[in-house]
């Protein structure tokens, strides 16, 4: 045994007030009597407190010896030499991705990665140092290069798995940038705690690597897809179920919309395959559909087991393009989200009947549906013109959410119709020859039109096309034309994912919670589920689920490859310097509560014995 502070050995010359305290008499003050039959106990004591008699057998003075001793053997800071596997300036990378969420190794893989690197923590020596990083879909560190134990401790009961792919490029490059320089002993190490699943990034790691393999086995049955399409007869529901274990199961799957069951069924899958299952004849209405797996023999990550998907087909506009060509306008509109462009030569309706929501018309005439909203491009047969002009320089423009970012100033036409507009059609652009640009909304609910946005001019008669402003204006007016009916989100959202959302929309959570999104973006997607963004008059629902098949193929590989070779998982012997004063100051403590306990109680049967 070795000790790291010797002059602590100094206090040990406490015990000699201790004993001096029950070597000292009494002073008493004398007392004639007539008789000391009565009284001799009273003469043993006076003897016993004599300065300089013998010491009388008393517990309570050795057990305060004791605890002197315990107390100064403490603070000496005695070591013992023990056989450690890591010793020097350690960097451990914990994987905390969704695959170590699986419970093959009880109560799951990140918590006996937890455990593992405790055990490392706790053998570290006084002048080692070590790191943590947390490694997900967003590598960081929750412990920087410090030799304190509590605080390592402190920082890994804080740490949480995430419900994402784990980012090894992102976490090796922070390792990289936080191991600048070496331990006291001029050693480095690099400690991967993983169980090796979709973890092939780390052959980039180099240097001197150990590898803590996590997990048993990789038995796992995920929903590998889920899907709604449209049909003649509502809505249909695809979903397939995916063995990813070794061995066949059975499992329930569950569908349901909106909080009901649509229906349930029992599939036998094969190890290493997968089963389908669709579901026809779902309201058109419904606002989405979760699907589930409910039962299963073999399965030990839960988190895949879930899926969402939402009925985004009523949010899409769906357009008419009466043209005879145009390749810059089909581009145009080709671009814009949730819009359905049909393209035709002759006016046609939609296969269900039902009138489009926006009609393009360039060039050509059609006899439009009672208020129907449409973008009107050139020769037209709804409003009389009266002869045409070609200096189109620009005079004014009026403001109109049609023209919002349109710069028309150095747009120009050979030749345009000067048009009759009723009054209810706006000019918004004028030039110094008449308007080349309206917009309107007729009045009336059973009016021959709703909204008219009309350009009175070909597009090839112009340069139009070829500026920045064409695209800005296809897409302002087909938004005031036929409005969307919710946000732009995308339909499929990972967990911890950015949703881009604007300023101040109001997200309801899957857990009921509401949480205003500021000019960052919504980032509290967390939660698997259904969440409802609200903006002005838009509500758009929108699903976030763990869509990940290499997570969910959670097969662990202890001989994985780390910067081109297999790293040793074997313990291999080094010194470690394992400190016991907090053995002894506990060991003070108990003598120092006897002590006091004995004192309460009193012995005096022990006390009255001479040594």
């Amino acid at each position: 045994m070795n000790i790291l502070n010797p002059v602590a050995l100094l206090a040990g010359l406490l015990a000699i007030p201790i004993i001096l305290l029950y070597l000292l008499r009494l002073q008493r003050r004398e007392q004639s009597v007539s008789s000391t039959m009565l009284w001799q106990q009273v003469i043993l004591d006076r003897e016993a407190n004599t300065l300089w008699q013998k010491l009388r057998r008393n517990l309570l003075l050795l057990l305060q010896l004791l605890t002197l001793a315990a107390l100064v053997l403490a603070l000496i800071r005695p070591y013992i030499n023990m056989p450690s596997t890591l010793s020097g300036r350690l960097m451990v990378l914990l994987d905390g991705s969704a695959s170590m969420l699986a419970t093959d190794s009880p109560p799951s893989r990140f918590e006996d990665a937890r455990s593992a690197v405790g055990k490392l923590i706790d053998e570290l020596g006084p002048n080692n140092e070590m790191s943590i990083i947390l490694v997900d879909g967003s590598p960081h560190a929750i412990a920087s290069a410090t030799t304190n134990k509590s605080d390592l401790h402190a920082a890994l009961d804080h740490a949480q798995p995430s419900p994402s792919p784990s980012n090894w490029n992102a976490a090796i490059a922070l390792a990289s940038a936080s191991s600048g320089g070496t331990g006291a002993d001029g050693a480095s190490t690099t400690v991967v705690v993983s169980d090796g699943a979709n973890a092939e990034d780390l052959q980039q790691l180099a240097g001197n690597v150990r590898f803590l393999p996590i997990g048993v086995n990789g038995d796992n049955l995920a929903i590998s897809n889920l899907s709604i399409r449209k049909t003649t007869r509502g809505l249909a529901a695809f979903i397939r179920v995916t063995n990813l274990g070794s061995q066949d199961d059975k499992v329930l799957v569950s569908v349901r919309s909106d909080h009901t069951l649509l229906d349930a069924r029992t599939l036998n899958i094969p190890a290493g395959q997968s089963e389908n299952w669709t579901i026809n004849g779902i309201d058109p209405q419904i606002s989405w559909v979760r699907g589930s797996i409910d039962e299963a023999g073999h399965n030990t990550l839960l988190i895949d087991d879930v899926a969402y998907v939402v009925n985004g087909i009523s949010n899409i506009r769906h357009v008419l393009l009466l043209s005879p060509g145009n390749r810059f306008l089909e581009q145009a509109l080709a671009v814009l989200p949730n819009l359905q462009v049909t393209r035709a030569i002759t006016p046609s309706a939609q296969p269900d009947g039902k009138p489009y929501d926006l009609y393009v018309l360039d060039g050509v005439s059609m006899t439009l549906p009672v208020r129907a909203n449409a973008m009107v491009i050139g020769n037209q047969s709804f409003f009389t013109t009266s002869g045409t002009f070609s200096n189109t320089a620009f005079a004014r423009s009026e403001q109109h959410p049609v023209l919002d970012s349109v710069d028309w100033r150095s747009i120009n036409a050979s030749e345009v119709r000067r048009v009759n507009a009723p009054a209810w059609l706006k000019p918004l652009v004028e030039s110094t020859s008449g308007p080349v640009l309206f917009a309107g909304e007729m009045p009336g609910e059973s009016a021959p039109l709703g909204r008219v946005v009309l350009l009175p001019f070909a597009l090839r008669s112009s340069d139009l096309p070829l500026q920045v402003a064409f695209p800005i204006l296809i897409a302002n007016s087909v938004d005031w034309l036929a409005p969307p009916q919710g946000l732009n989100i995308a339909a499929s959202i990972k967990p911890g994912e950015v949703v881009a959302l604007p300023r101040n929309t109001i997200v309801t959570l899957p857990d009921g919670n509401r949480v205003a999104v500021d000019q960052r973006g919504f980032a509290q997607t967390d939660q698997s589920g259904v969440y409802h963004a609200s903006y002005k008059e838009l509500n758009t629902p929108f699903a976030v689920g763990f869509s990940s098949p290499a997570e969910s193929q959670i097969t662990p590989h202890p001989d994985l490859q780390i910067g081109g070779s297999t790293p040793s998982s074997e313990v291999v012997p080094q010194s470690s310097q394992r400190e016991i004063w907090g053995w002894l100051a506990v060991v003070a403590l108990l003598l120092l509560i006897t002590e006091w306990w004995i004192y309460q109680r009193g012995v005096p049967a022990l006390q009255r014995k001479k040594f």
